[in-house]
């Protein structure tokens, strides 16, 4: 009878097996697959897919956030060891790579007095909640701003919105001086360190950054810990670096901050930090600030949501005393890097990164994206322990120092530039992964394909319909008002800067994407991006952390073991038509359209287009083959190196106009921007700042690189 149920149960599994395999062979390949590969690739990605759990990473987040982690600090150290030991112990091969980079603390509480009308000294520091238990851990900073400037200044006070240079545009039509003054600006609209700069250069000599209620406070919703949303006595850190200049360490532009390294002087570093003191405040402190202003009532776009009219001040009837005192040193940051190796195509890197240092606890950021890159390595040991191996290496990053200025992931690609630009496939970038059920992407548009054949493959929790159902149907709904019929897919974002993409892309060309879940987040940079937060609001089941898991490891998957990568120019060149007629229609507007060859850039944007055309079909007819001889492996192989290396070509080895740093012609932030891109940047910054020689020069360097792309793409038909 045993022999009889062992032989039933045994048939019936073959059976099981036969019609999983018939399924597998009737479903749509995969691109970059023959169909006979497809059927593989489909086994190790479901196999893959089935061991990410909520469980796993509920644990790894709250190992992560039990204590504060600012970069280079002991207990920075700790979850860098945490991580290496994770990966070890799924069978990665794991090890520390250590950085020495300049970093400030504040050696005592900075000092925000009210001087006039009357005489208060205000709190820097957050609120104990009793619902959160780590809201009361001792060794929470003060709120303080990385790279800002030891400094101690007394003056009037300027109310300047956001910081932005519209906005001293706007005080001045209004009568009101700013040199010479302390300014307090909202967050929002830009990075924090571009409205440092404008301070400075506008002749302020402090700067105050508070979170206006109207953009993540109590006009959001609920306030935390009843809500989402940041509470009265609830601030923003941050970096006040000039990102947009350069990011990483300051005193090593260009260079790896290792032994042996020249570092440049602090003189010449004030072009990335600035000279004056910078501090953070929450919105219950701010409004004793703003509240008594006199002089002009604000202008137009000025107002947030305080229950009163906000005046911008100027006059000596409000006077503030701001002291910060800064410790700079040269302090170690340890990156982690786990390695598994490509068995055919091992000199080929897939690179996955995620910062994992963090302002206090990170839950959200950046620890949701530590907590599912180690629900991805551990899948990934899964599946190595079953045979799987990659065609190509993948390499997983956790990066430290991201919060002062992108500088673990910034220093290791200057260490490992050579390597980058010859082995670099794509980097796959996740910040914040979790904060909420809603799927966004951003990408270089080659990659645009990729990121949404993944989302269709992956269930999204909640509802069991696939993650880019979701997306689209999110989409439609917001689109719905001013096009009803409208049928196009979701928008994937431009890829701008604030996170590790950044030196990947921008300063070498190598193709990048970003991606995660969000939602109602309103405690940014706060003691209370904590572990509670998360439980209670961003994922209380950790579903979206694996979902998460799950795509990022299969777009890696297919990236690491596709014959022919999936990369499409053919979206690429729609995209840079896209971004030049929305810069003419600029243009014009402005007057600035009489010096512009509009035909030669679009004869090269067509020639680009006809191009990727070409590669696309050769590429998609070599992948599907089954039995493809030695000629055509190696056809192949020329086309997977060419698809590589197009977005080197945009590349400009001389960099940005006035910003050498940055090298990419098609996307890097622009200098007031912030973290949002500025597509065609150099063309599109001589728009902005209405100069017609950088006009010429910017298009002539963006027509260039589009020829260098198509010329890239030419020669691997050859």
């Amino acid at each position: 009878m045993k022999i009889v149920r062992a032989f039933i149960a045994s048939f019936i599994s073959l059976l099981m097996i036969g019609l999983h395999t018939a399924a597998l062979a009737q479903s749509p390949g995969i691109d970059g697959f023959s169909a006979q590969t497809s059927i593989g690739e489909q086994r190790f990605e479901e196999q893959f897919r089935s061991v990410p759990a909520g469980a796993s990473a509920r644990e790894h987040l709250r190992r992560l956030t039990a204590e504060p982690h600012i970069a280079g600090t002991k207990e920075d150290y700790a979850t860098a060891v945490y991580v290496r030991d994770q990966m070890r112990s799924f069978g990665l091969q794991a090890e520390l790579k250590e950085y020495q980079v300049w970093l400030n603390y504040p050696k005592t509480d900075p000092i925000v007095e009210l001087v006039a009308p009357r005489r208060e000294r205000l709190s820097v520091r957050e609120a104990i909640l009793k619902e959160d238990p780590t809201s009361s851990n001792r060794k929470i900073t003060p709120l303080f701003n990385g790279y800002a400037a030891t400094g101690d200044v007394t003056a009037p006070l300027v109310y300047a919105n956001y910081g932005l240079p519209p906005d001293y545009e706007a005080l001045e039509k209004a009568g009101v001086e700013v040199k010479g003054k302390i300014v307090i600006v909202r967050y929002g609209n830009s990075f924090r360190g571009v409205k440092a700069k404008v301070a400075q250069d506008h002749g302020a000599v402090g700067c105050i950054i508070y979170s206006d209620p109207a953009d993540d406070g109590y006009a959001q919703g609920d306030v935390y810990p009843k809500g989402p949303w940041r509470p009265v006595a609830s601030g923003q850190r941050g970096s006040v670096q000039f990102l947009f200049q350069y990011p990483g360490d300051p005193l090593t532009p260009g260079k790896p901050a290792i032994p042996g390294t020249p570092r440049i002087s602090l003189q010449e570093a004030y072009a990335d930090i600035p000279r004056i003191p910078v501090q953070p405040l929450a919105y219950d402190e701010a409004r004793k600030l703003i509240e008594p202003l006199k002089g002009p009532v604000r202008p137009k776009g000025f107002q947030g949501a305080f229950p009163f009219p906000y005046h911008v001040g100027g006059t000596n009837d409000v006077r503030v005393h701001l002291k910060t005192d800064m410790d700079y040193a040269s302090r170690t940051l340890w990156d982690v890097e786990a390695r598994i190796d490509g068995n055919s195509e091992k000199d080929r890197w897939v690179v996955m990164g995620n910062h994992r240092d963090a302002w206090v606890f990170g839950a959200v950021d950046p620890n949701s994206g530590t907590a599912t890159m180690l629900e991805t390595a551990r899948a990934f040991g899964q599946l190595l322990k079953s045979g799987w191996q990659p065609r190509r290496t993948i390499i997983l990053c956790s990066w430290d120092g991201e919060e002062y200025g992108l500088i673990g992931s910034t220093e290791w690609a200057e260490e490992n530039a050579a390597e980058l630009q010859q082995k670099g496939v794509a980097y796959l970038n996740v910040d914040v992964a979790v904060n909420g059920p809603n799927y966004s992407a951003s990408s270089v548009p080659s990659l645009w394909k990729l990121i949404r054949a993944a989302t269709r493959d992956v269930k999204d929790p909640k509802t069991g319909k696939s993650v880019y159902q979701q997306w689209q149907d999110r989409a439609r709904e917001q689109r719905s008002e001013t096009d009803p019929n409208d049928n196009a897919e979701a928008n994937i974002g431009a890829l701008g800067s604030g996170s590790d993409f950044t030196p990947f892309l921008q300063h070498l060309g190598v193709a990048s994407t970003d991606m995660g879940f969000g939602g109602d987040y309103g405690v940014y940079h706060s003691a209370f991006d904590s572990f509670y937060w998360m439980t209670h609001f961003g994922d209380p089941d950790f579903a979206y952390h694996v979902a998460a898991a799950q795509l990022w490891g299969t777009m890696a998957m297919r990236l690491a073991d596709a014959e022919g990568l999936p990369f499409d120019y053919t979206d690429y060149a729609s995209q840079i038509r896209e971004y030049f007629n929305d810069s003419m229609k600029l243009a014009r507007a402005r007057r600035l359209d009489s010096g512009v060859d509009e035909k030669a850039t679009n004869d090269a944007i067509k020639n680009f287009a006809d191009e990727a055309a070409r590669v696309e079909r050769e590429r998609q007819r070599l992948a599907a083959e089954s039995n493809r001889s030695s000629s055509s492996e190696a056809r192949l192989h020329r086309l997977n190196d060419a698809l590589m290396n197009a977005e080197r070509a945009f590349i400009d080895d001389r960099g940005l106009i006035g910003r050498p740093w940055y090298k990419h012609e098609i996307y890097a932030p622009g200098t007031f921007t912030g973290y949002a891109a500025q597509p065609l940047t150099d063309f599109r910054q001589a728009i902005d700042d209405r100069n017609t020689t950088n006009l010429k020069d910017g298009l002539a360097r963006v027509v260039a690189a589009i020829d260098r792309a198509t010329e890239v793409l030419r020669k691997a038909r050859e």
